[in-house]
């Protein structure tokens, strides 16, 4: 060859190298940003070699010049691809899985929605970017509106909030039921322990806004709405009437069922329905059962197998053990509750006479807002059992108020030992009725450790779609939350040194390791109103600056000043039962007498 075709030899070295170093960066493109194989790259490069070899073998040299910079591409990607393609494969895991769902060209592209996205980012970190699902409504966190970190709304869509004192737990709450309230119209239900007066002040410009009746439950004040949480069947007042010490009392429990299923029917078949609490704890005493008994024979002859109940079971009630069971059950329900002589449950007079109270389905088909205020710090055992009786009457209703409804359980781990099963219950309701409930509470750890229940966390988690974790320095709760935030495959590289650690060797390893997508010491660092986002079927978990809502400062329609309101219903007026003289004996003036007794 002479001078130009040694020129013609480096021209198209240099045009080789260069389409080599361009099938390498296919090859990265490939992998990183696409789901098609580097095995597409093996035919082409196959092709170009046979093609090369053949013109060598023919001493077409000036073919052998054109076919070198053409399979060059081919070669150099699919050699660098398959090392790349055997590494992931080796790594396991969901690379391993990646790489073994990608695609030939000839296949169609997997159906993914409209801005998701799957690729690989450095150290073979697999990144799947996953848009906000459009089914979905939500709610802006931040200041940044919808491009910001944000929060599911909606049936189902369950909500775990955690965060130590002053850490903005309660602003972040206080977004979501706004939200949920002003924007699908949805009642909204609080069991407030705290009853702190600024959440009162706020509940009430909320549904000033929404347009909607405000209803405040509170046993320390004189003005509070009346609450009827005994409705349904008598089998189901029964039960929900001593819910409060199920967990508590369960002997107690099982024999106060069994008393008030009897003493419930009487009533119901009499037309004293729906009873109030004052008079359901009145007509759990067993002194009180020869009163039940003269109802009971008044009854008319289709009610036989009633009365013929009634008389058997008054063998018990007359017994030492019924007499010592049935005492110590009232006693101890009444205690829970705190209620029968507060009026907070005591029937509410109108003008017209009638006794009437707030039943939770008519409310939940108003779209009120209605607030408990339990007093946790000051009646801890008396808020729990508030708490659990209103779940229990939230329970029932939601399958019959057909409404969507928000249930705000703020600081849930000053009541869960009592409220716990309930708590479960109550998710899980939510899930088919139009439900969707904001658990509150100041630490992971309170879960397990108030409640003394193991696997109570585990099982509330599984029922929630997203978490809002503000500050934490519990390293138990940090690591908690860092392990559900979940982990991200990498690889970790080692370099063996030499000169006693001063040079490397230019030796080394690389192992697949997994490292947490917040690490568990950010949930410390979080600044008062900043928070951690997760989502289970939303983006990344998010570190975001919460935006508390404004509302203006008005005065909601309130209930209890006249007629009967769409939020109340009948009911009975008595609050205890007339005395009845035993036999022989003439009966002592009723220590319970009432004016509006009939």
């Amino acid at each position: 060859m002479g001078v130009l075709s040694a020129g013609n030899v480096l021209l198209d070295m240099a045009i080789t190298t260069a389409t080599g170093f361009a099938g390498v960066l296919l090859a990265v493109v490939l992998r990183r940003r696409t789901t098609l194989s580097i095995r597409n790259l093996y035919a082409p490069a196959a092709v170009g070699m046979l093609a090369f070899a053949a013109a060598a073998i023919a001493r077409a040299w000036t073919v052998e010049m054109i076919v070198l910079p053409l399979a060059a591409p081919w070669v150099a990607g699919g050699i660098s691809g398959r090392r790349w393609r055997i590494a992931d494969l080796g790594a396991g895991d969901e690379l391993r899985a990646h790489e073994r769902a990608r695609r030939w060209a000839w296949q169609p592209a997997p159906a993914r929605s409209p801005g998701e996205r799957k690729y690989l980012r450095s150290q073979g970190e697999l990144v799947h970017e996953r848009p906000w699902p459009a089914r979905i409504p939500f709610v802006p966190m931040t200041a940044a509106g919808a491009g910001g970190a944000r929060l599911p709304l909606g049936q189902g869509q369950h909500v775990f909030g955690v965060g130590a004192t002053g850490a903005g737990k309660t602003t972040s709450a206080r977004r979501l039921c706004a939200a949920r309230t002003l924007t699908q119209h949805a009642a909204l239900f609080i069991l407030d322990q705290k009853s702190d007066p600024g959440d009162i002040a706020q509940m009430r410009r909320l549904a000033a806004k929404a347009g909607v009746p405000f209803i405040l439950f509170d046993p320390e004040d004189a003005s509070s709405d009346r609450w009827q949480p005994l409705w349904g069947t008598p089998a189901k007042v029964a039960a929900r009437a001593v819910e409060p010490i199920k967990e508590s009392e369960p002997y107690y429990y099982d024999m106060l069922c069994l008393h008030l299923d009897v003493v419930c029917r009487v009533l119901h078949a009499a037309d004293r329905w729906p009873p109030s609490i004052p008079l359901l704890i009145d007509t759990c005493d067993p002194l009180q059962y020869p009163a039940i008994l003269a109802i009971a024979d008044g009854l008319d002859a289709k009610h036989a197998v009633l009365k013929r109940r009634c008389k058997r079971h008054a063998r018990y009630v007359n017994s030492p053990k019924g007499i010592e069971d049935l005492t110590g059950g009232a006693f101890r329900l009444e205690v829970a509750l705190g209620l029968g002589g507060r009026e907070m449950v005591t029937p509410r007079l109108t003008p017209g006479g009638e006794a009437v109270g707030v039943r939770l389905i008519e409310a939940m088909r108003q779209r009120a807002v209605v607030m408990w205020c339990t007093h946790a710090d000051t009646m801890p055992k008396q808020a729990a059992a508030v708490s659990v009786l209103a779940l229990a009457d939230l329970h029932d209703a939601a399958e019959q108020g057909d409404a969507p409804w928000t249930l705000l359980l703020d600081e849930f781990g000053a009541v869960i030992k009592m409220a716990a099963e309930r708590g479960v219950a109550i998710l899980q309701r939510g899930r088919s009725h139009h439900g969707q409930v904001i658990v509150i509470t100041q630490s992971v750890a309170d879960i397990e450790a108030l409640s003394q229940l193991p696997g109570l966390l585990a099982s509330l988690t599984d029922n929630f779609t997203a978490v809002i974790a503000h500050r934490q320095t519990s390293p138990e709760a940090r690591d908690w939350l860092a392990k559900m935030m979940g982990t991200r495959g990498l690889w970790q590289h080692t370099n063996q040194t030499t000169s006693h650690g001063q040079a490397h060797s230019g030796q080394g390893s690389a192992r697949r390791v997994r490292e947490f997508r917040v690490g568990a010491d950010v949930f410390a660092t979080l600044a008062d109103g900043e928070a951690v986002i997760y989502n289970v079927h939303g983006p990344d978990p998010a570190r975001a600056a919460i935006l508390p809502v404004a509302l203006t400062d008005q005065e909601p329609e309130r209930i209890g000043t006249s007629a009967r309101h769409e939020c109340e219903v009948l009911v009975h007026p008595e609050e205890t039962l007339p005395a009845v003289a035993l036999v022989g004996e003439q009966a002592p003036p009723s220590s319970h007498s009432d004016p509006r007794t009939v």
